[in-house]
């Protein structure tokens, strides 16, 4: 990352090159800098240049900029990757739960300033209502599966176990997901109308920061034009903390955003079907029958111990949505 060559694109001249997790660090005379290597489309590339320009037409100021190469490009490549720089922000030592609070109500704005209402086809919302069923039931099909295969075992691991122990739960909130979905589909076609919103696409505070009270999302690679449910739910659970999370922060974060940026009542109970609906719980599993991380077995058990929480929590919260 710190090739001569790609700097030299930049004409950056570093003091000091720090790799920073993904991003490398770059101190120079003329600033610090982040530089990200990464894998993205065409396609992808395109949509990000896209929304720098959206942005500035639109005086949204919640992201941070992509530094252009002095040919003007906002990309480099590099042998099937892609390179790209910003500001390096130093985010503030704060409250994490003021970050949240912070992140919600730029996350408002960012749906906000870029909300469309879409032309209404029953035609199209009925598509996306069957897809949703047929992704779902064929997930639940796998982990019924599953559930059959460990049931014929003598001896079970302490993976399984837990699993086994939550599994008619986890099949309640499936059921309940399903509700909420037909319920969606009912209002939305009554009501006669869909909007959509840019969403950042992977809405968890490590892809926030805050500097001087304001806020910044960085990283803008998976974002897509859909239904702010998506980035809600994302947020949702990305900011659970387990074992000790507290319902009543959930509610509050979701009533700050709907001070911005109010949801309509079909959105809401999309958004209470994408959260019942126990993928990532559903992914744990997958993750430990593959296992291509080859992760230890306990390393797997605390991560679907981590997950039930965290549904189970969005559980209390959904009580009242």
């Amino acid at each position: 990352m710190s090739d001569p060559a790609l700097l030299f694109q930049y004409d950056l001249y570093p003091n000091q090159v720090v790799k920073q997790g993904k991003v490398t660090r770059i101190e120079t005379e003329r600033g610090t800098f982040a530089l990200k290597e990464t894998k993205l489309s065409k396609e992808q590339m395109d949509f990000m240049i896209y929304l720098e320009e959206r942005f500035k037409e639109l005086h949204y100021e919640g992201y941070v900029p992509i530094v252009r190469t002095k040919y003007g490009d906002s990309f480099v490549l590099m042998e099937g990757r892609v390179a790209y720089l910003t500001p390096w922000v130093e985010e503030d030592r704060g409250n994490p739960a003021q970050k949240e609070e912070r992140m919600v109500q730029t996350l408002a704005e960012l749906h906000g300033y870029t909300a469309k209402e879409q032309a209404f086809s029953e035609e199209v919302i009925k598509q996306s209502y069957q897809k949703m069923i047929f992704l779902r039931e064929s997930r639940q099909f796998e982990m019924e599966k599953y559930m059959s295969q460990v049931e014929k075992r003598i001896y079970l691991s302490p993976f399984e176990l837990s699993f086994v122990s939550q599994f008619h739960q986890l099949m309640k909130y499936c059921d309940l997901a399903r509700k909420r979905l037909d319920d969606w589909y009912e209002q939305v076609i009554e009501a006669k109308r869909y909007r959509s919103v840019l969403c950042h696409g992977k809405c968890s505070p490590s892809h926030f920061v805050t500097v001087e009270g304001k806020g910044y999302f960085i990283n803008f690679e998976r974002s897509v034009t859909d239904t702010p449910v998506r980035d809600l739910a994302y947020f949702v659970r990305s900011s659970i903390k387990p074992f000790q999370y507290n319902p009543a922060t959930t509610t509050s974060h979701l009533a700050q955003y709907e001070d911005q940026f109010a949801l309509y009542d079909e959105e809401k109970e999309l958004l209470a079907s994408y959260l019942y609906f126990p993928e990532t719980i559903f992914n744990s599993v997958t993750l430990f029958s593959e296992n291509r991380q080859e992760w230890s077995h306990i390393k797997h058990v605390r991560l679907l111990t981590k997950k039930i929480e965290v549904m189970n929590g969005i559980s209390n919260v959904l009580q009242s949505l």
